[in-house]
């Protein structure tokens, strides 16, 4: 029998093989110290090495679980139904940051989840070609090294930055592992596989064909910079100096003109604006209808300076009466807000500023080739001398910038392809009326609502070199069809009158990335047709928005039929009407199913003073530098902790720090629990040995059965609470030495000793298992310990909770 104190010398199989002393005090083994054998390594560390996260990783990815496939062979009659998350590709053009391994750690934990519960889980992975963000990437690179797009060419251009992209692929799927996704790399794909791009094709031609994809002109933010259109989510708004200039439009008659100078003492209505060079594009000068000041003069007419055209004043509910003089310069062809409300009133729309930026059309040519500042100053001068002018303010004051080249967009009328989203929206406002989509918090599932309510035409097309081209060929070329869009009561042979031009086509599109082998439209000579490509690339939205069907018809075999619809889209706030509502239509449209029943969006993770996190700022924060520095596990913790649904939260390192703390005392009670069931001979769990019904298990039996109410109802934030409160207050802090205390009191080899220290290993087992979903790395090395010792199977990755 061993007595209090008496020093034992044990020979303990662990990660590492050890000769270590024991002294047994309190009912316990406690280490004294450890005798270091010839050639034998050093004993476990007392904390958690986090640089063993690699390994595990390993161990996870070659056990070859993250294939629901080999789940559903493990789990064999108790498999249940799939769970599947499509994950959000991120940019195939850089590494990734804080923001894609937050969405990581919330997708992992419900796959990690739904996979112990009995569910073949896939989380597929990708990457997004990220057409205009990955073209000024690569473009700013080329520059570094002195060449130029323009030099390179398409062909050798896009040939390039695929082999880019390949590169950078790599770099991000390496922190992808990092932070523990356990995705079926073995279903990866890219935007531009060429499986993809048959199936996005195929879409486009499917709404081309019933009319809801078209070739048209409507305002359309253009980069100057970038010569492209660009999406909203593809602008940023910057503060710059600007200028508020209040100018007198001139009442055309007479006595109109001489009110005016009564009641405000200009002879005509104070215009203020912003941007005195869109004032050549104007077609009216809108006010509230309830505004007094102007009520007697709506219908009236102002003279518009440069132009010598009168402008109507009409009378618009939307003007806001306190904003200005409460008269706004309406310009339909440079305002997003103009245009609307020269759709409303069936205004004239007059472009003059081109996407290069510069003022062109139908002005003055005094004008013409000026650059929009340029121009501005000068038209401010001229408007002084004149008389017109009748104070300037200087202003900051916020616009939209290109986000990649940070230039000021420019909303001008330009031909696009479009495409009519009021039938996609109409479908998926009946899905969530049904309770078929349900978003994660609720509050942004009425913003969703709104915004599908209110739904405007997508432009579609880029003017870009990268991503995928628009599978169209123009018959006669794509000048003949665009003129047949501004003179549709025209005959096509009025054309060559105008242009100079001769016809060698219809003026039809004609689909297919090949070009079509002729025309059948064409009644002339064979030779004489000319069929023009679109050079114009997709809004990268366009394909991405197919990402949960386009990939599982794209890997083919029963992929589509047995994984789709998915279950849930996990992605930032941010994207909610950018991607998350596009997914949702397109997948609709086109399956005749919801692509995921829940939306969870976790918010965006900000800089430590609360400010958007941006290189160029240089306040960014690289996963790899937090995973080094306190692992994966604590990382995720934070996330779990802090990111709230639809809310931004600020990096906070010293919580992360914290959740080291949490880390290792998982590790420290683990490797005490192991030591002393090791050190007393237990080599197995048996459930003789287990007291099933005590007090302690049932407690714990209720806590497991607590998390995972948690966790299906998405509060993870919750369950992360509690695994912590209750691992280390009730297991470590009140179990542990109550069971000390049970074990001293029982004679050496009893039943009551076997059955306390048996009833510890369980219960520290129940608690491994459902903090593996919150933290992997940590739990998994701990259930491979106790598998060394003969008191655990397998890998904790696939242990049914």
């Amino acid at each position: 029998m061993i007595q209090e104190s008496e020093v034992v010398t044990r020979k303990v199989q662990s990660v590492l093989t050890v000769h270590i002393q024991y002294v047994f005090k309190g009912g316990f083994f406690v280490k004294l110290k450890s005798i270091n054998m010839a050639n034998q390594a050093q004993e476990i560390s007392k904390a958690f090495d986090n640089t063993k996260e690699t390994e595990i990783y390993s161990l996870w990815k070659e056990s070859g679980y993250f294939n629901p496939d080999k789940m559903k062979e493990l789990l064999g009659d108790k498999s249940k139904k799939h769970f599947g998350i499509p994950l959000p590709p991120p940019n195939a053009n850089g590494d990734l940051h804080l923001g894609h391994t937050c969405g990581y750690a919330f997708q992992d934990l419900m796959g990690r989840y739904n996979r112990m519960t009995g569910h073949p889980t896939l989380l597929l992975p990708g990457k997004d070609h990220a057409g205009i963000q990955t073209e000024a990437v690569f473009t700013k690179l080329l520059e570094k090294e002195g060449k130029s797009k323009w030099d390179m060419g398409r062909e050798e251009f896009y040939k390039q930055c695929y082999e880019f992209c390949m590169r950078m692929m790599t770099n991000a799927m390496k922190q992808e592992k990092r932070i523990g996704l356990s995705a079926d790399w073995s279903r990866h794909l890219f935007t531009l596989d060429p499986r993809l791009t048959d199936i996005i094709y195929s879409t486009f031609y499917k709404l081309l064909d019933e009319g809801l994809i078209y070739r048209g002109k409507r305002i359309t933010n253009i980069c100057p910079h970038c010569k492209t259109a660009l999406a909203d989510i593809d602008t940023e708004r910057m503060e710059i100096r600007g200028i508020f200039a209040y100018i007198v439009y001139p009442f055309e008659e007479e006595a109109d003109r001489s009110e005016a100078k009564k009641l405000w003492g200009h002879e005509g209505i104070v215009v203020a604006t912003t941007r005195p060079e869109t004032m050549l594009a104007d077609t009216a000068v809108a006010v509230n209808p309830k505004d007094k000041r102007y009520k007697k003069f709506v219908g009236k007419k102002v003279m518009l300076p440069f132009m010598d055209k009168a402008l109507p004043i009409i009378a618009d509910d939307h003007i806001d009466i306190e904003t200005g003089t409460g008269a706004l310069k309406v310009t339909p062809a440079h305002s997003p807000i103009d245009y609307e409300i020269g759709l409303r009133h069936k205004l004239d729309v007059v472009n003059v500023i081109n996407e290069e930026g510069k003022m062109t059309g139908p002005i003055p040519e005094r004008f013409k080739g000026m650059g929009t500042i340029e121009c501005s100053k000068t038209i401010v001068k001229e408007l002084d001398g004149m008389g017109l002018l009748v104070k300037i303010e200087n202003i900051k004051h916020e616009v939209a910038v290109c986000e990649r080249c940070k230039t000021p967009i420019e909303p001008i009328i330009s031909k696009q392809w479009f495409v009519d989203m009021k039938p996609l929206a109409r479908e998926i406002l009946k899905s969530l009326k049904k309770g078929e989509v349900k978003v994660i918090p609720s509050g942004q599932q009425k913003a969703l609502e709104h915004f599908l309510n209110n739904i405007q035409d997508w432009c579609i097309s880029r003017q870009l070199w990268w991503g995928h081209r628009v599978p169209v060929w123009y018959s006669g070329g794509k000048e003949l069809y665009d003129w047949k869009i501004d003179n549709p009561e025209k005959s096509i042979a009025e054309f060559t009158k105008e242009t100079g031009k001769p016809i060698k086509g219809t003026g039809n599109v004609l689909k297919g990335d090949l070009q079509p082998e002729t025309d059948p439209d064409w009644k002339g000579k064979p030779s004489d047709l000319w069929l023009e490509a679109e050079t114009d690339m997709f809004d990268t939205w366009f394909s991405s928005g197919q990402w949960p069907f386009s990939t599982l018809k794209g890997l083919g075999g029963d992929n589509f039929e047995q994984y789709y619809p998915a279950d849930v889209m996990e992605t930032a706030r941010d994207i909610l009407f950018w991607w998350v509502a596009r997914q949702l239509m397109l997948g609709k449209y086109i399956t005749g199913k919801v692509p995921f029943h829940t939306v969870f969006l976790h918010g965006l993770i900000l800089a430590e003073d609360g400010s958007k996190m941006s290189k160029s700022k240089g306040n960014t924060k690289e996963p790899t530098e937090i995973f080094d520095r306190y692992g994966a596990d604590s990382l995720r913790l934070w996330y779990y902790n802090e990111s709230l649904p639809g809310s931004n939260v600020p990096l906070r390192e010293e919580k992360i720090k914290g959740n080291r703390n949490f880390v290792n005392k998982i590790w420290n009670a683990s490797r005490f629990v192991l030591m002393n069931a090791e050190a007393l001979g237990l080599k197995s769990l048996r459930s003789a040995d287990v007291p099933l019904n005590s007090d302690r298990i049932k407690k714990t039996e209720e806590h497991v059965e607590r998390i995972k109410k948690y966790i299906e109802s998405y509060r993870f934030n919750l369950g992360a609470e509690t695994i912590r409160e209750f691992f280390w207050h009730t297991y470590c802090d009140k179990w542990i030495e109550e069971i000390k205390k049970e074990i001293s009191e029982a004679p050496e080899g009893s039943k009551e000793r076997s059955s306390s220290i048996a009833e510890l290993v369980y219960i520290l087992k129940e608690n491994l298992k459902i903090m593996h979903p919150f933290m992997p790395f940590v739990t998994e090395a701990v259930w491979q310990e106790l598998k060394k010792i003969g008191l655990a199977d397998g890998i904790l990755m696939v242990e049914q909770i």
